[in-house]
């Protein structure tokens, strides 16, 4: 991934990312959609933890949206802050959504636990965070995360229930990983070719033992 932060959701066959992405979206948009029709309040108050440049906040245009980030720089919050010290009172928040954000944050667990002070009773965390993926935006890249870690840390911050999806199959991941070696975009037809290739493969042979990333969504009782 580059330096430059997700600005817009462009799902095309010919992009480098398009074997994460593919499952990652899909699940995301499942994530929001359970979480908004299930939250006790409308709107609910969304906080996106790591918004970047808000490239899902199409998905909240009913909700009172609101973005926190810890700089300005290739970002856009409304609201500045470290995820893992969120500047707003205990459970005023419906739902917390936070994707690939976490890798990135030095005290993952502390940044879970914020997440769940925020959080209403019954509100929703939505949260995204890579298993498998090259360095990026280094030098602040600093986790991955099996399903057991993040089970891990979701049960240490007090969450009692949520459901995990993997984003895509072994057979993704490993021609996800090709293409990621293909920097070039003189490369842009071998990454069709994979891409087919990945999907094709991800759907007669499925596996989930090494997929590029998790979706999760979690409620506080």
């Amino acid at each position: 991934m580059n330096q430059d932060r997700l600005k817009k959701r462009e799902l095309k066959i010919w992009h480098q990312f398009y074997l994460t992405n593919l499952y990652l979206w899909s699940n995301i948009e499942w994530a929001v959609s359970e979480a908004i029709r299930e939250t006790a309040h409308h709107p609910p108050f969304v906080l996106d933890v790591g918004c970047g440049h808000k490239p899902y906040a199409d998905l909240f245009i009913e909700c009172n949206y609101k973005g926190l980030d810890c700089t300005r720089e290739n970002s856009s919050p409304d609201i500045l802050g470290d995820a893992t010290n969120i500047p707003l009172e205990t459970a005023t928040v419906d739902i917390v959504f936070t994707t690939q954000v976490i890798e990135h944050v030095t005290d993952p667990k502390a940044m879970i636990c914020e997440c769940y002070r925020v959080l209403k009773p019954g509100g929703f965390l939505i949260l995204t965070g890579p298993f498998y993926w090259p360095l990026h935006e280094e030098p602040f890249d600093y986790h991955r995360f099996t399903k057991y870690g993040f089970e891990n840390l979701l049960k240490q911050a007090g969450f009692v229930s949520w459901e995990m999806k993997a984003d895509g199959g072994s057979w993704a991941q490993v021609f996800l990983a090709i293409n990621l070696q293909l920097r070039s975009r003189w490369f842009i037809p071998l990454w069709v070719i994979f891409n087919l290739i990945g999907q094709f493969m991800d759907k007669i042979d499925h596996t989930e033992l090494s997929p590029s990333n998790y979706t999760m969504l979690a409620r506080k009782n």
